[in-house]
């Protein structure tokens, strides 16, 4: 009778284990670019849906079929390109300025307590500034053109590459240095051994929120202070009632953005694949 037992068991063991091994569909499901694509597809094809039956007016809000094609043809005559060009590169700019200007005075502040008290309070009365109410003094300041641009995206990018790096450095285990300094590290050695690794996990988060920022800051200008960029583009549009071209712009702005949002996820996975939150 042990002996039946121990047979039955050995045939059953194989069908508990396929039954137990997961799904083609709940593995594709599993990864996350396949759910981002199903999450955009099923917006896009929801709004398409209430444009066709009519609860959305084509001329206030064009389906995403007219959209697409209102994309295609900027794109065939090339202006979407140069529209986009234009943007990229001025994000671009004010976003490597900002980064250079934030980390530099985060880590001196977040280190050195006493400058700290001396320009936190500059910094933390200059933040709740919104981008958009410096612009009428940009333009008095720069004109109309990129150095504008530059200078606004750099307003918006600064304040998050401040805070976090400040923050990282300020939230550094002051054990981590001891035990380097016991260790006979140097200073230049505590600095990009110890510092830069245990504060990279807080800091490149900020920096993403920084160029998410950054992006918005520079289609505001480009409404205002540019003759050229997708800020550009959506008012002139707006201004000959092309709506379309209008809603393309937008959705451009929104696919461009998610593209460097997830292009920087990506990089700070690979930096902080060591940290216990980037594992999952």
């Amino acid at each position: 009778m042990e002996a039946k037992a121990d047979a039955g068991a050995l045939m059953a063991a194989p069908a508990l284990r396929q039954s137990a091994s997961p799904r083609p569909l709940t593995r594709i499901l599993a990864n996350r670019s396949v759910r981002a694509a199903l999450g955009l597809t099923a917006f896009f094809g929801l709004w398409q849906v209430l444009s066709s039956v009519g609860v959305i007016d084509d001329f206030l809000l064009p389906s995403p079929v007219a959209v697409a094609r209102a994309l295609w043809d900027l794109a065939v005559d090339g202006s979407l390109w140069i529209h986009l060009g234009a943007s990229l590169q001025r994000v671009a700019v004010g976003f490597v300025l900002a980064c250079i200007a934030g980390l530099a005075l985060g880590l001196v502040c977040g280190w050195w307590r006493t400058i700290s008290d001396y320009v936190r309070p500059v910094v933390e009365a200059l933040r709740p500034i919104p981008p958009l109410a410096w612009i009428p003094i940009t333009i008095l300041w720069f004109g109309l053109g990129d150095a504008a641009s530059y200078f606004l995206v750099f307003l918006g990018a600064f304040f998050p590459a401040f805070v976090a790096t400040y923050t990282a450095v300020r939230s550094l285990d002051r054990n981590q240095m001891n035990a380097a300094l016991c260790l006979g590290a140097k200073p230049w050695q505590l600095f990009w051994d110890v510092l830069i690794p245990a504060s990279l996990p807080i800091i490149l988060p900020g920096l993403r929120i920084a160029l998410g920022v950054g992006w918005m800051c520079v289609v505001t200008a480009e409404l205002i202070a540019a003759q050229t960029g997708l800020g550009y583009l959506i008012q002139q549009s707006r201004m000959l009632f092309q709506i379309n071209n209008v809603v393309a712009g937008m959705v451009t702005i929104g696919l461009v953005g998610f593209a460097m949002s997830a292009i920087l996820e990506r990089v700070e996975r690979k930096v902080n694949a060591w940290a216990p939150s980037e594992r999952n």
